[in-house]
């Protein structure tokens, strides 16, 4: 196994906080819904997977990409709770909610036997639901300017993430480690801001973006994990983002209300 030396200590606390310091910005002109596309890209798994290759071996990291796959469930369950939630709550009710059905998910599928095939079906079952879920804001949400210190509190809570994770893998294992892999600190942080200044209809918006992005996370997780151990970290990210791109072309030609009550709303201004 590799040392951790000080560029790999550099690696895990740039790479995901300068990603989400760019999807901060971008999502202020593009909007609430293509901040959640966003949120979905494999970047925080991907730089963990990467990690744990060097400090625990391929096999490891290949469960743990496994893991993070069947994480989307608990990420599903986390974005359902907290949107139902809003209808009737602020944020710290709804925020309390969500994580308990994140975290109880997380055990629940922590005894799970990991399988490619069911965890793949099982992912898309569960952004499926969500999505029907989902509530549907009555009225346009546009996007507010957000105070200067937001941007760099999301970048800390991304290296705060990373740091745990990578830090605890040994501990925990390759499977709990890919479980919690998708986390939802990211998209914590996006919808208590929000939550509280605008109210509950953008974080609606936000979510269902989400929960259209996590098919093509699914994808990336599952290729990733198929291919690591037989043919090494660098084709596995590349098949596995070439994938990720596929099914995001394919899920962009869906019509955005196609698994949604209501109105949608445009992926752009």
């Amino acid at each position: 196994m590799v040392d951790v030396t000080l560029e790999l200590l550099l690696l895990k606390v740039t790479i995901a906080p300068l990603f989400i310091g760019v999807v901060s910005l971008t999502a202020l002109r593009y909007g609430h819904r293509t901040a959640g596309w966003l949120v979905a890209l494999p970047i925080n798994t991907g730089t963990i997977v990467s990690i744990l290759v060097w400090t625990e071996g391929p096999a490891f990291a290949a469960t743990a990409a496994l893991g993070a796959l069947l994480g989307i469930v608990s990420l599903s369950v986390f974005a359902v709770g907290y949107a139902r939630s809003a209808t009737r709550f602020s944020w710290p009710v709804c925020l309390g909610v969500a994580s308990l059905g994140f975290v109880l998910s997380t055990l629940v599928l922590s005894q799970v036997p990991g399988a490619i095939v069911p965890d793949l079906i099982g992912a898309a079952a569960a952004v499926v639901v969500v999505l029907v879920l989902l509530p549907r804001p009555t009225s346009p949400a546009p996007v507010a300017a957000m105070p200067r210190w937001e941007v760099p509190l999301r970048m800390l809570t991304a290296a705060v993430l990373v740091l745990a994770i990578t830090t605890a893998a040994e501990g925990l294992g390759p499977r709990l480690s890919g479980l919690l892999s998708p986390i939802p600190v990211f998209t914590i942080t996006l919808v208590i801001f929000t939550h509280s200044r605008q109210g509950p209809a953008p974080v609606f918006v936000f979510l269902n973006g989400l929960q259209y992005g996590l098919f093509s996370f699914a994808a990336f997780c599952a290729v990733v994990a198929v291919l690591l151990v037989p043919y090494g970290l660098a084709i596995a990210m590349a098949v596995g983002l070439t994938a990720f791109l596929g099914v995001y072309a394919v899920v962009r030609l869906l019509p955005v209300g196609l698994l949604t009550r209501g109105p949608h709303t445009p992926l752009t201004p």
